[in-house]
């Protein structure tokens, strides 16, 4: 069927379209829910907590229903598990856990900044310095609260440079399990300084455009915490139980 053109404003075109402006709605599901992520990631909710949709729908003064819908969405992340009860929980970080995460992440990051450096040569990274500057700053003043977000704002200035959307949004899925672990790592056995001084040789070999460095080094920087975050987890009292 041909197309008819109307002329603008002539007799027969059809009413512009007026639209209400969009609006920066922020649902309670997702106020509870990020409420609820800072606190496991920051450790105020520890592993195997309970979390009760009464007592949580208290606490935040809502429903039970944004709860409920707020903790099926951070199960969907890794940060909270279904127990055999029925009942819902942060999760207990286990072996098996991290040897998968671990393993996911080291292959796929590792491979995403040796694009990174292939695609866009020696270059300098300002996001990826200035978080590690910050990250740094934050060490000498012995206030680590916001280190793990200087840290994961480092990792992802690098892997996202190498442009693959497909690649990049594999990695963002692990970054709340990533950081939930890792910052339970650290509660257990600091090693910031050590991983700074990681992150400055990766940072130095993406801005030489050194393709196979960088890849090797984000992979032994990877695979390090993997033991590291492991040995920490079995040493912890009450973890052969």
């Amino acid at each position: 069927m041909p197309q008819t053109d109307y002329p603008a404003g002539g007799a027969g075109a059809p009413a512009p379209l007026s639209l209400p402006p969009l609006q920066q709605a922020v649902s309670r599901t997702d106020r509870v829910r990020d409420a609820l992520r800072q606190a496991i990631l920051e450790g105020v909710l520890p592993p195997g907590k309970a979390l009760v949709e009464r007592e949580l729908a208290e606490l935040y003064g809502v429903s039970k229903t944004p709860v409920r819908e707020a903790l099926k969405q951070l199960i969907s992340t890794g940060l909270v598990e279904v127990n055999v009860y029925n009942g819902v929980s942060v999760r207990r970080p286990d072996d098996r856990l991290v040897q998968e995460l671990y393993s996911a992440r080291g292959a796929a990051e590792s491979e995403a900044v040796r694009l990174a450096a292939l695609r866009l040569g020696a270059t300098p990274y300002p996001g990826a310095r200035q978080a590690l500057q910050e990250a740094t700053a934050l060490i000498g003043s012995g206030e680590t609260r916001g280190l793990g977000v200087a840290n994961r704002r480092f990792h992802r200035e690098l892997y996202t440079a190498c442009d693959n959307r497909f690649l990049c949004g594999f990695i963002d899925q692990l970054q709340d399990l990533t950081a939930f672990v890792a910052g339970l790592g650290w509660r257990l056995r600091a090693t910031w300084e050590e991983e700074a001084t990681e992150h400055a040789a990766i940072l130095a070999a993406m801005e030489q455009g050194d393709a196979d460095r960088a890849e090797l080094l984000t992979r032994a920087h990877i695979e390090k915490a993997r033991r590291t975050i492991t040995h920490a987890l079995r040493d912890e009292p009450g973890a052969g139980r």
